[in-house]
């Protein structure tokens, strides 16, 4: 599969905390996303209208980027692992009540809001713990196996979450909940990788502002965020407009994750060896062009053709990113630096299904051209204003390092 084919120096055994740590994010996507077709047709069984709907969608989404920061500190001051492991059980047990539908709509509302929080600790756990398992020079090919983890989720939850919900629409939240906490078995493996804080390290927090290979990618990421869930609002529309059913409309979906999918190890080990600076305003500018044509395009061979040009260079960009960030982060900020990338990410996809997919209405090309200028923007910045490649003083290698069965690091 390739998630896991990576170079015979960084190929992990089964006993891999970065494996565990992989698959279970797998796991747990893969339930997480058989909610993204359904969590419409559970408020309309609800009486709820189409402003009810947006909040339901949006709220969680709020919630996901007002919580990055705070709990990235927390990942920092108690560590990785009782925010991995604590979070993703509040988001199963929220899922037990969104499955028992009972209660007025608002209630179910803030149970979603709340999951949508327990996401928000999630991720910076998850990346900071990821980047203490990566060597330097490694983490593009993590990052990137990690998207690639995300995609594969993609292709199984939303046709699994469909299928449940022929049954009944809130069995989608128990089907979520459920692998979500199955998930947790393979991530109980993850050993805590947050070092003892040095003594010779300041208690008062850095300047993450002050720091381009902090606040330069921080502010790309505001672009693919924006991107990326206007797609979410847009693309089933704008097909549809052409006349395409919604099979082939989420077929085309499929197909776009695909190079994605097979390209991970590729596009890791270019992210690790090319000149980011380079590298990534390339390889948003393209994302960006893509983005410009679609409004101009009808027919649905050569939107196919231009979707896997976009995908392939997509394979770079976010991994890259948050590459950098960890590049970047200190160790014993890593949590909160992750946490404000994600924060900048989460606010760009709010913007993006918010304003640019409500901006679909008024003129098709709107969100399309306005999602263009926002890559533009990030690839100029990235270009201009990236760092060159610069680790933390004193990192040497992951912590923990632990033996593969060939008796080498992983």
């Amino acid at each position: 599969m390739p998630l896991l084919k990576v170079p015979s120096r960084l190929r992990f055994s089964q006993r891999s905390p970065v494996f565990w740590l992989l698959f279970g994010n797998l796991v747990m996507f893969s339930g997480i996303a058989a909610l993204f077709p359904v969590a419409p047709l559970y408020v309309r069984q609800h009486g709820g209208n189409a402003v009810d709907v947006a909040l339901f969608v949006a709220g969680p989404l709020i919630a996901n980027t007002l919580v990055q920061v705070p709990a990235g500190r927390l990942v920092d001051r108690i560590g990785r692992r009782p925010v991995l492991i604590g979070s993703r059980i509040l988001y199963g047990v929220f899922s037990i009540g969104l499955f028992v539908n009972a209660g007025p709509l608002w209630l179910l509302a803030v149970l979603r809001m709340l999951q949508g929080a327990t996401g928000g600790a999630y991720v910076p756990a998850m990346m900071a713990a990821l980047t203490d398992l990566s060597r330097p020079g490694e983490r593009g090919v993590r990052f990137s196996q990690m998207q690639a983890a995300e995609m594969v989720g993609l292709l199984i939850g939303p046709a699994l979450g469909g299928s449940i919900a022929l049954w009944r629409p809130s069995g989608a939240f128990g089907v979520a909940g459920f692998m979500v906490l199955v998930g947790l078995l393979p991530m109980w493996r993850v050993p805590e990788t947050r070092g003892p804080r040095s003594k010779d390290v300041s208690a008062t927090p850095i300047q993450w502002w002050k720091r381009r290979g902090i606040l330069v990618p921080s502010l790309a990421l505001v672009a693919v965020g924006t991107l990326f869930t206007m797609y979410d609002v847009v693309w089933p529309q704008y097909l549809s407009a052409l006349g395409i059913n919604a099979f082939v409309i989420g077929l085309s979906i499929s197909l776009f994750a695909l190079p994605i999918l097979l390209l991970a190890r590729t596009g890791g080990r270019l992210s690790d060896r090319v000149d980011r600076r380079k590298l990534v305003p390339a390889a948003m500018s393209i994302v960006g062009l893509c983005a410009f044509s679609y409004p101009l395009l009808n027919q649905l061979a050569v939107i196919l053709t231009i979707g896997t040009v976009e995908a392939i260079a997509v394979v770079v960009v976010e991994p890259s990113l948050f590459a950098i960030i960890g590049d970047n982060a200190p160790e014993h900020e890593r949590g909160r630096m992750m946490g404000i990338g994600g924060f900048f990410f989460f606010s760009g996809s709010a913007f993006g299904s918010a304003a640019l997919g409500s901006l679909y209405g008024v003129d098709p090309h709107i969100p399309f051209w306005g999602g263009s200028v926002a890559m533009l923007l990030g690839a100029a910045t990235c270009l201009v204003l990236l760092p060159s490649r610069q680790l933390p003083s004193g990192e040497r290698h992951l912590l923990p390092v632990v033996p593969s069965r060939e008796g080498e690091p992983v």
